[in-house]
C-alpha cells in the first residue's frame, strides 16, 4: 500500500495567484470607481475577504484532505472540504490513463486521469516524482497512456 498526498507547492502557487488576482481587482476598483467611494470600498472588501478566506482557509483544508491510496488491487482518491468524498477504482477496470502536466511538472501541477469502464477518476496535484512512480506502477500492471 502506498499513500500519495497533494504537493503543497501547488497550494502555495494557487494562494499567490488568488492574492495577485485579488490585488489586480482591487486596483481596478480603485482606479475606475473612485467617483463612487461606497461601491469602491464594498468591492475592495469583498475581493480582499474572498482572497483571504480562499487562501488562508479553503485551500489548506482542501489540500490536507486530498490524498490517493494505491494498493495491489485498487486506487482510492480522497477529496473534499466540508463533504469528504472517496472514490475507488479497481486496477483491472482501468482502460488507460492520461497525464496532464503544467509548468513542466513543477509546483505540483501534475494530474493523472484514470479512464475506467463508464467513467473516469482524476488524481489532483501530484508531486512529479509521485506521478512518475504511479505511472510506472500502472504500466507494470498493464495500464498505459492514452493513445
Amino acid at each position: 500500500m502506498k499513500e500519495y498526498s497533494a504537493d503543497l507547492s501547488a497550494m502555495k502557487l494557487l494562494q499567490i495567484l488568488i492574492c495577485l488576482l485579488s490585488a489586480i481587482l482591487i486596483a481596478v476598483c480603485g482606479r475606475f470607481l473612485y467617483h463612487w467611494p461606497v461601491i469602491m470600498w464594498i468591492l475592495i472588501l469583498i475581493f480582499g475577504i474572498t482572497a483571504a478566506v480562499l487562501s488562508l482557509f479553503c485551500l489548506p483544508v482542501y489540500f490536507s484532505n486530498l490524498k490517493c491510496i494505491v494498493t495491489a488491487s485498487q486506487i482510492t482518491v480522497h477529496t473534499g472540504m466540508l463533504f469528504l468524498r472517496e472514490q475507488s477504482v479497481r486496477l483491472q477496470n482501468i482502460q488507460f490513463i492520461q497525464l496532464i502536466t503544467g509548468f513542466g511538472g513543477r509546483f505540483g501541477m501534475n494530474f493523472v486521469i484514470l479512464y475506467v469502464y463508464g467513467g473516469s477518476l482524476m488524481i489532483f496535484f501530484m508531486k512529479k516524482k509521485d506521478r512518475q512512480e504511479l505511472t510506472e506502477f500502472l504500466e507494470r500492471k498493464g495500464v498505459f497512456h492514452a493513445p
